[in-house]
């Protein structure tokens, strides 16, 4: 019977102390893997943020500069003559001031009937950026804006979460080229370049709260508070503006 009794003492269970410590270990290591968790995923956000991001503005940026170097190009055998304006008449009322800018440009469709246009064949730059066919010879007109936070041209999408756009034009003055707004151009004829920013914005939060600060988009400053990423791109681009002879 001694040996019974002892037997029982040897196997009892643990007690109500050692429940709740190793409950509390438990609990602690939980909240390691939780938080090494939330950590891992707010990394993988960021991440996935700014490779979609970066990839889908490289895409744009890539061909907008393409085409937007194109503005007033002509079918010409001579490759000094350009257009009177790589900028349509009504290039001001493209301008978005205080908001959101636009940008709106031409060139004529590829004739490769001419000896010397840079045009390798037919159906080379022939048509319009949303792929409506010019006949050779006519003009070609783009509109850059965005649309519902989408950047389009002439209504095709070319990149989506675009929080904003801002375009400059340098305008030759004597010696000096100084990047103004289309409204303050005062010679259309003088513009040698045309410069243009993006501001983006992640699609999925990066952060767990709230982030205020200001962003600087080609002189204009953007507020932003959120937990979003924003990424910042300007690129200029040389365009064909010169008079004959020159």
């Amino acid at each position: 019977m001694t040996m019974i009794m002892t037997k029982i003492k040897q196997e009892k269970g643990f007690t109500l102390v050692e429940l709740m410590v190793g409950m509390l270990l438990g609990l602690i290591l939980i909240a390691g893997v939780f938080t090494v968790y939330l950590s891992t995923k707010k990394t993988n956000n960021t991440a996935e943020g700014v490779i979609g991001a970066q990839s889908d503005a490289q895409l744009a940026l890539s061909f907008m500069k393409e085409d937007i170097a194109r503005a007033g190009w002509v079918n010409n055998s001579s490759i000094t003559y350009t257009m009177n304006s790589p900028l349509p008449a009504d290039y001001k009322t493209y301008e978005g001031g205080a908001g959101i800018d636009m940008l709106k440009i031409h060139y004529e469709s590829c004739d490769s009937s001419q000896a010397i246009n840079e045009c390798i064949g037919a159906a080379i730059d022939s048509a319009d950026c949303n792929g409506v066919a010019v006949t050779p010879g006519d003009t070609i007109t783009n509109v850059y804006e965005v649309n519902g936070g989408v950047l389009t041209c002439n209504d095709q999408p070319l990149i989506s979460n675009v929080e904003d756009f801002q375009v400059l034009f340098g305008e030759l003055n004597g010696s000096s080229l100084n990047y103004v707004t289309a409204d303050n151009i005062t010679n259309v004829s003088n513009i040698r370049s045309i410069r243009f920013g993006l501001l983006l914005t992640s699609e999925k939060n990066t952060s767990d709260s709230n982030i205020s600060r200001n962003i600087n988009l080609l002189g204009k400053d953007i507020s932003v508070n959120d937990k979003k990423l924003h990424l910042k791109y300007e690129t200029t681009v040389v365009i064909h503006n010169r008079p004959s002879g020159i």
